[in-house]
């Protein structure tokens, strides 16, 4: 019972926070797009890691680690009450500026409409794009099937005739805050010279270095 009134109040507070999320672009140019990731294993012991490209041949302008402590257990469809912390804390490492931000999970992709990447570009105030592997449940799985995973064309995904996002390479697409559908698909196909987009990919492996690291000097 206490679980129960614990996800239906974090679901409430996702609910009251995906109305703040912006599906429209409110950014004056495109130069830079940052990518993040979080990499964690035991302990609650993680690594939250961002990467700064040069969107125009992807060059890195910029890299930064740091070590955090999870405090929020995970639950299946609430990641953003647990990352969205860490990923905040090392966006604010950063000393050079940019214009999109990548999160490696969903955006209004979401049974909620509020996953990680618009959980982190609201409470930032910046445009945000939502990169994820998997589904969170499988509402949408007969519409983004795998038959397209190494396709270059974008499958839309649509619930009740709204378009949520977009499957590509074998990722799910979406809008995280303060971006339109159409700019955030045009920049992961821009970054994608592999499966994952650039900023998201070099964002993984420097956190899973990083945290392999750690242990290694633990």
């Amino acid at each position: 019972m206490c679980s129960y009134n614990l996800t239906q109040q974090l679901a409430n507070i996702q609910y009251s926070l995906a109305d703040k999320v912006l599906e429209e672009d409110c950014f004056s140019k495109l130069d830079a797009v940052a990518g993040v990731d979080v990499s964690f294993s035991v302990d609650n012991k993680a690594v939250a890691a961002v990467v700064v490209l040069q969107l125009e041949g992807l060059e890195i302008l910029e890299k930064g680690t740091l070590l955090v402590e999870l405090f929020f257990q995970y639950i299946p469809g609430f990641l953003g009450m647990r990352e969205a912390d860490p990923v905040i804390s090392v966006l604010n490492t950063l000393k050079h500026d940019f214009d999109v931000l990548m999160v490696n999970g969903h955006g209004v992709m979401h049974p909620r409409g509020f996953g990680l990447a618009s959980h982190v570009g609201v409470l930032m105030d910046v445009p945000s794009i939502g990169v994820a592997k998997r589904l969170i449940d499988e509402r949408y799985i007969n519409v983004a099937t795998q038959k397209h995973h190494a396709s270059d064309e974008f499958q839309l995904i649509k619930e009740n005739n709204h378009v949520l996002g977009a499957f590509f390479k074998g990722k799910y697409v979406s809008v995280g805050h303060k971006i339109s559908l159409k700019s955030a698909l045009d920049i992961v196909k821009m970054t994608s010279v592999f499966k994952t987009p650039e900023p998201i990919r070099q964002a993984h492996v420097l956190a899973t270095e990083t945290f392999k690291q750690e242990l290694k000097d633990n």
